[in-house]
């Protein structure tokens, strides 16, 4: 009888055996899913953390002050040079046949200085500077090309008319040949400007070429070019319109009159080359004296 009310007190205390609790399997599973994601939470956010930093990285070195005090800059890798193409550049045929440069150079005035603008250069081909100036309208320059020929490199306004002028009718004891070409405001068919253009040629022993026009007097060189060891060249402006030459005179390096060609041009160095792109505004050869 004792021993079954001291079962039943113990029942009703503390010291009774406690049922296993449901909930603890349960408990111990959310706890263990709150650990896996704090593990993963700090695997992403040091992934994070090294990729961040490792692209900051450059970049702060590309912004470091460089030795100058300046901000500087992250170098590119050079790419390698690359071969030069062996492909030619296409370009049309010439409208000047390439003629050899003589070897012979002369006494200053001296011009070795080559035309190379392209596509205008493909038909010149080679062509030196004899002379270089500027008009209100455009600026311009005068070349010597083949063995005796000159042409004009003008702007838009073409106010010479593209000039193409070969020097080879010369007559026993002729000292220069040469023409005259008035300027326009742009091309032939607008009014003319008060400035005429005055090219030629003379004897490689001549220095200057003197132009009396107008009542004025006019000096230019006598310009030597690797085209023609048998003559030289000389372009020059003259501020007057349709200016009439009252005298042109080839002076050699003492301001003497210089001798005539001892071996002037008297033939193109092609067969279907003309003398002229143009009438000549006036007779090559006079007037001198």
């Amino acid at each position: 009888m004792t021993d079954d009310l001291r079962t039943n007190f113990e029942v009703l205390t503390d010291a009774r055996p406690e049922p296993p609790d449901p909930a603890a399997p349960i408990r111990l599973r959310i706890k263990s899913r709150r650990r896996r994601r704090r593990g993963t939470a700090v695997v992403l956010v040091t992934a994070a953390a090294v990729g961040i930093t490792l692209g900051i990285g450059p970049a702060l070195h590309a912004l470091q002050p460089d030795a100058t005090g300046g901000i500087g800059v992250a170098e590119v890798p050079t790419p390698p040079p690359t071969s030069p193409s062996s492909s030619v550049p296409s370009s049309g045929p010439s409208s000047v046949p390439t003629q050899p440069a003589h070897n012979k150079v002369l006494p200053p005035p001296w011009s070795d200085k080559q035309f190379t603008k392209v596509p205008d250069s493909n038909s010149y081909r080679p062509a030196y500077f004899v002379a270089q100036g500027e008009i209100p309208t455009e600026k311009w320059a005068m070349i010597s090309t083949q063995d005796s020929c000159l042409v004009s490199v003008e702007g838009k306004a073409n106010s010479f008319g593209g000039l193409y002028d070969c020097f080879t009718d010369w007559t026993n004891g002729q000292k220069v040949s040469y023409r005259t070409t008035p300027a326009y405001q742009k091309e032939k068919d607008s009014y003319k400007i008060n400035y005429t253009m005055v090219i030629g040629a003379t004897s490689i022993e001549a220095r200057t070429v003197r132009i009396k026009a107008g009542g004025k007097t006019y000096v230019t060189d006598a310009v030597g070019t690797p085209t023609s060891n048998k003559i030289r060249f000389f372009s020059v402006v003259i501020p007057q319109r349709d200016a009439k030459l009252t005298s042109i005179t080839p002076l050699d390096a003492t301001g003497r009159p210089a001798p005539a060609p001892s071996d002037p041009p008297t033939a193109l160095p092609c067969n279907n080359c003309g003398t002229t792109t143009g009438n000549p505004s006036a007779p090559t050869g006079s007037p001198s004296n």
